[in-house]
């Protein structure tokens, strides 16, 4: 037989089930939102960081892919913009991941503008890379029909209006 509980009991345990006879006055924590003005002002600050790290990032991936930016006679016409736009791609990835920890601190509006920010970035990457990777290797030029181009008709009309009948 178990006894009932003396009235005027906590619904939650004040001590470890082990130590029964030892009593524990702390209550459970429970985690609270972050203030909204707070959350807010979080939000603000770390916009401000997520414009300037991806310019930083940028700037670093351009000197690793060789960009002479203060060389007035240098040649960067070869250089490929994919790696600075990787290391972009990189930062908004770590944006994600601190949305996650936000989130997890309850700064629920600061989760939600670094998700957005860092979705933004990598879009932006995933664009930037696709498009030097076209310029890197463009398409080859179309060849002639393996026909004889002669024998294309111009206007659809008779024999005549063909070239080489």
């Amino acid at each position: 037989m178990t006894t009932p509980p003396p009235p005027n009991t906590p619904p939650w345990p004040t001590h470890h089930p082990r130590y029964t006879g030892v009593t524990n006055p702390l209550q459970p924590q429970r985690r609270e939102w972050l203030h909204t003005a707070a959350d807010i002002a979080l939000a603000i600050g770390l916009l401000v960081i997520d414009v300037i790290a991806p310019l930083i990032a940028f700037v670093f991936g351009l000197d690793a892919a060789g960009y002479m930016m203060f060389d007035p006679a240098a040649d960067n016409s070869s250089v490929s913009l994919t790696r600075p736009f990787a290391y972009v791609a990189v930062v908004g990835g770590i944006l994600l991941v601190s949305a996650f920890l936000l989130f997890m601190a309850r700064a629920i509006i600061s989760s939600g503008v670094q998700v957005l920010a860092g979705l933004v970035l990598v879009l932006v990457a995933i664009t930037g890379i696709h498009d030097a990777d076209r310029k890197a290797h463009p398409q080859p030029a179309p060849t002639s029909p393996s026909i004889n181009p002669g024998a294309l008709c111009r206007s659809g009309g008779d024999n005549s209006e063909c070239g080489g009948s």
